[in-house]
């Protein structure tokens, strides 16, 4: 899909919304997938799932961008792992070292940063 469009992105989260609708173990950001599971054969049968839903709707993956069966990583600003989610640090340094806003301007951009 083409996200130069005005309404590429909403469109887009709709369409994978309604395709994965009932996997409650899937979290999906617009062509961001995450998929949580307590085993690696959970994973796996979480996965075919998955792979079997978008195969019905026609949606591909791109293979290098693909991340499998991994007990941490990152994930829409946030760190993941078996003790929790956590802000990424350099968003932490990057909001806690914004200067003062002066204007509303600046205001809108630290709040873009939230």
């Amino acid at each position: 899909m083409t996200f130069g469009l005005r309404n590429a992105a909403q469109t887009m989260q709709r369409l994978m919304d309604n395709a994965l609708q009932g996997l409650d173990f899937c979290f999906v950001y617009i062509d961001d997938l995450l998929i949580a599971s307590s085993s690696l054969e959970e994973h796996l049968d979480h996965l075919k799932q998955v792979f079997d839903r978008l195969r019905k709707f026609g949606l591909v993956l791109n293979r290098d961008k693909c991340v499998f069966a991994v007990e941490n990583l990152s994930f829409l600003g946030h760190k993941i792992d078996k003790y929790g989610i956590t802000p990424l640090p350099e968003k932490v340094e990057a909001i806690s070292n914004f200067p003062r806003p002066k204007t509303v301007q600046d205001l809108r951009r630290l709040l873009g940063m939230l």
